[in-house]
């Protein structure tokens, strides 16, 4: 008997070595279900980002250029940007918790931290993160405004691609190859598209669109 549970004990210290490798070297994000987080906050996302174009274009349509509209209205405008920021960000960290409790893993917002700032994870950020900044700031001191969106949305595109190393969605290949594509026709068509046109194209299209794949392919999950 003593052999017996001295056996079992070591199966179960064995049992437990192995839980805390697998807990070192895998991300939460494989042991939860994406889809339900992601459909949501991309659908708010797109439908934010539509709205907002919708918005600018018509101030600029009313007041000619941006600079024209009452100082009022724009601190109004981009305040309201502000906090939808917050609470697509307030929303997603909510959804990643819940989602993972309900899966029956302990965690909070510090160790939800811990588990996306991994090395790996940042390691397929920053680059692209940076790539995306100095685009942004080369392209605006050339003069070639028009081909920012577009830019971001293939470089952004290239990104959302890469994380499907880590999470494995059809849906987020969908968006990538949607952003791409969309991009790179922009690119070469920007003079002739206004580009609040092109940032409802790229990316609230694509958002709208691959959130949609998403409840439709998860029809019977909870949110």
């Amino acid at each position: 008997m003593n052999k017996e549970s001295q056996e079992l004990q070591k199966v179960i210290a064995d049992l437990k070595l192995i839980k805390e490798a697998v807990n070192k070297n895998d991300n939460i994000i494989r042991f939860i279900c994406a889809g339900n987080v992601l459909r949501g906050i991309l659908l708010t996302t797109g439908l934010l980002i539509a709205v907002f174009s919708a918005i600018f274009y018509y101030l600029l349509e009313q007041y000619g250029s941006f600079g024209a509209v009452p100082i009022n209205l724009r601190i109004i405008l981009f305040g309201l940007i502000g906090l939808s920021v917050l609470g697509i960000g307030c929303q997603k960290i909510r959804n990643f918790i819940r989602n993972a409790q309900n899966n029956g893993i302990d965690i909070n917002f510090n160790k939800l931290v811990e588990e996306v700032s991994t090395p790996r994870f940042m390691a397929l950020h920053l680059p692209n993160i940076i790539v995306i900044i100095l685009a942004i700031i080369f392209l605006d001191s050339r003069g070639y405004e028009l081909y920012i969106i577009p830019s971001i949305a293939v470089l952004y595109g290239l990104l959302v691609i890469s994380l499907s190393s880590l999470i494995f969605l059809k849906e987020l290949y969908f968006l990538g190859i949607w952003l791409i594509s969309t991009g790179v026709l922009t690119l070469f068509t920007a003079e002739a598209i206004h580009p609040l046109a092109v940032l409802g194209i790229t990316f609230a299209a694509g958002m709208l669109l691959a959130s949609l794949l998403f409840y439709v392919g998860q029809p019977g999950e909870k949110r």
